[in-house]
């Protein structure tokens, strides 16, 4: 058992630990004021008694344990170390939210117990012996902010809650009703709340000084200056280090810890008080707002609470508490009674009332600065981002479809996608390009065809005027080589093949050619080329003279044999490249082909087929003429025949 003039006791040591696990109790003192004046004229004697420093006895089979137990005979100051304020104080500099307040019936000594006494009068201090826990909190902790290193920022606000209506106490004008709201991050916090910083202790006592004044006190039978509203004064402590920064936004608090002082008002039976008009409404008012403070720790006391609703909302002083009560705080709690017989009703109420408050547990937690928390929001928001792109992106999806009405995907993703628009361009573009090379290479064919069928013109022609030749110098004859004679004057119809600049030899028939040009008289070849000299029928459909005439039902006529005689040609001209190809005379001038300006490609191919028919036939029929007539002698021959040049 502990002394009873120890200024510390368990609770103090316990504070100074630390909330180590994850829930911590609510701490509760409980402090017996002495007999007043009045009640020791009336005769009344004290029915409490302490039993150490942590249970008190409330009769012969009544007694209450508590966190520490304070009598009578302890001073202002006993009360400041067996609270552990300063522990209190400590961890609202590390970040903590921490709360102290008091509780118990009117008159019985809260606000003794955190203010001291009332001042006697305008200027008139308090004497530090009866300073209450506020001014010896202050004054701690000012000059615990002197030693610390990292400079300290330190604000306060003050205000009542007064028929259920929020005042603030430290407004430059009147005090008018102020709103209670809610966010994710603050949880309930008084809106334009006047907060002010201060530097000194001075400065700090002229604050509590000007909301005392303004605060509601009026007097009645069991007490002559009795609180008609719920105090809450707010200490914030702003410690910037490296890992801190101050709040960004100016009309928030700054991001650290907290230290709240709350003096409730006594509950009270109207009709022990004699209270009569405003007086009954105010203490309607206060018991109403204690009885939903009693409900909501009540409730935490479940241990399914988390499950539960706490209804915090059902009164403004619940909405403040909420964090001291269940939240992330650590809450002290002083309990205040009287030891008279007269006040034993209300005093087994309020022991009863901190008895379950002490089962109340909450998770401390310091608050994180901006920059510890700035990753953590900024995923949280990019989750956000993205959920809210994905459904912007659907109800897009459904626009398009219901403006379109068109039900293939690849169509409605190509019209939304400049992606799927460029690839329907490159797969166009593809197949022109295929369908380009496919007339190229149609046209490239018609070309060769068309080389092939010339190189067989030209050689047919040659092969003609060789035959022509042939025939007339006779088959037994044989003309001397201009060679062999005296040079003749070069010839410029022709190129000079070979060494001679006088003949040629027929690739053919390796038969000596004689020059055209050289030749003496005129050459003639009447209708050799031109198939139009005749008549206007083509030589391949007149017969020569020799031939037997066909009879009508006879299958073999001259198509039979031009068909015959086109194949073989065909089979030469494949078998024979461009470059094998030797002139052996020299090409008569060809009427061009008469063509059409958009005729192309293979346009000329039926002309030059129509006239290699047609020197076939002459072929054919110079070499049977040449058969089937005898070799004329010297001096019979025809004037138009040539001599082979001598």
């Amino acid at each position: 058992m502990e002394e009873r003039g120890s200024p510390d006791g368990d609770l103090a040591r316990s504070l100074e630990q630390g909330p180590e696990g994850p829930e911590t109790p609510i701490q509760v003192v409980l402090r017996v004021r002495p007999m007043s004046a009045a009640e020791l004229r009336r005769g009344q004697q004290s029915v409490l008694h302490c039993s150490g420093t942590r249970t008190l006895q409330g009769g012969p089979e009544v007694a209450f344990r508590f966190g520490a137990v304070l009598d009578a005979a302890r001073t202002q100051e006993d009360v400041f170390r067996a609270c552990g304020v300063r522990r209190l104080g400590e961890l609202a500099l590390r970040g903590f939210s921490c709360t102290v307040f008091t509780f118990g019936q009117t008159g019985s000594g809260k606000t003794y117990t955190l203010t001291g006494p009332p001042p006697q009068g305008e200027g008139v201090p308090v004497p530090p012996s009866l300073a209450g826990i506020m001014q010896r909190t202050f004054a701690w902790l000012l000059d615990r902010v002197q030693h610390l290193g990292a400079p300290v920022t330190l604000r306060a606000s003050y205000l009542e809650i007064y028929n259920e209506q929020v005042r603030d106490l430290l407004s430059l004008g009147s005090p008018r009703p102020l709103p209670v709201r809610w966010n994710k991050t603050r949880g309930f916090y008084v809106e334009q709340l006047r907060v002010v910083e201060f530097g000194s202790l001075e400065a700090l006592m002229e604050l509590l000084q000007t909301g005392l004044s303004r605060r509601r006190n009026s007097a009645h039978t069991l007490n002559q200056a009795s609180s008609r509203s719920h105090a809450l004064l707010t200490l914030y402590i702003s410690r910037q280090t490296a890992q801190q920064m101050p709040s960004v936004d100016p009309g928030e608090p700054p991001v650290g810890g907290k230290l709240c002082f709350v003096d409730l008002a006594g509950s009270e039976k109207v009709a022990a008080t004699g209270s009569r008009g405003e007086l009954m409404l105010e203490a309607n008012s206060i018991n109403r707002s204690l009885l939903a403070l009693g409900h909501c720790i009540s409730l935490l006391l479940d241990p399914q609470r988390k499950q539960s609703h706490i209804p915090f909302r059902d009164s403004k002083l619940t909405k403040l508490l909420a964090d001291s009560l269940g939240g992330r705080g650590v809450t002290l709690m002083v309990a205040c009674v009287s030891p008279s017989a007269q006040c034993l009703p209300e005093t087994l109420s309020t022991l009863r009332y901190a008895s379950r408050a002490q089962r109340v547990t909450t998770r401390p937690q310091a608050p994180k600065s901006p920059v510890a928390k700035q990753p953590q929001r900024l995923e949280t928001e990019m989750l956000q981002l993205q959920e809210e792109n994905r459904r912007l992106q659907f109800q897009l999806d459904q626009m398009d479809c219901k403006a379109s009405g068109l039900s293939g995907a690849r169509v409605a993703w190509a019209q939304r996608n400049l992606y799927g628009m460029l690839q329907e361009f490159m797969l166009e573009n593809e197949r022109l390009r295929k369908e380009k090379s496919q007339l190229q290479n149609s046209r490239d064919l018609a070309q060769n065809e068309q080389r092939i069928l010339a190189q067989q013109v030209h050689a047919l022609e040659r092969r003609l005027l060789s035959a022509c030749y042939h025939h007339q110098q006779g088959p037994g004859l044989t003309p001397p080589c201009p060679c062999l004679m005296a040079p003749a004057p070069p010839c410029h119809a022709l190129p000079p093949l070979y060494s001679c600049p006088c003949c040629h030899i027929c690739p053919l028939c390796r038969v000596p050619l004689a020059h055209w040009a050289c030749l003496p008289g005129e050459h003639h070849l009447p209708q050799v080329l031109d198939p139009e000299a005749s008549g206007g029928r083509p030589p391949s459909a007149r017969p020569p003279p020799w031939a037997p005439p066909c009879s009508p039902g006879s299958a073999k006529c001259p198509r039979e044999r031009s068909h015959s005689d086109w194949t073989q040609t065909r089979v030469l001209a494949e078998m024979l490249t461009e470059e094998e190809v030797v002139p052996s005379a020299p090409p008569l001038p060809v009427r061009p082909p008469k063509t059409s300006p958009g005729l192309r490609g293979g346009a000329g191919v039926p002309n030059l087929a129509q006239r290699l028919e047609a020197l076939r036939d002459q072929i054919g029929s110079s070499l049977r003429r040449g058969r089937s007539q005898p070799p004329c002698s010297e001096g019979a021959r025809s004037p138009g025949q040539v001599l082979p040049p001598h």
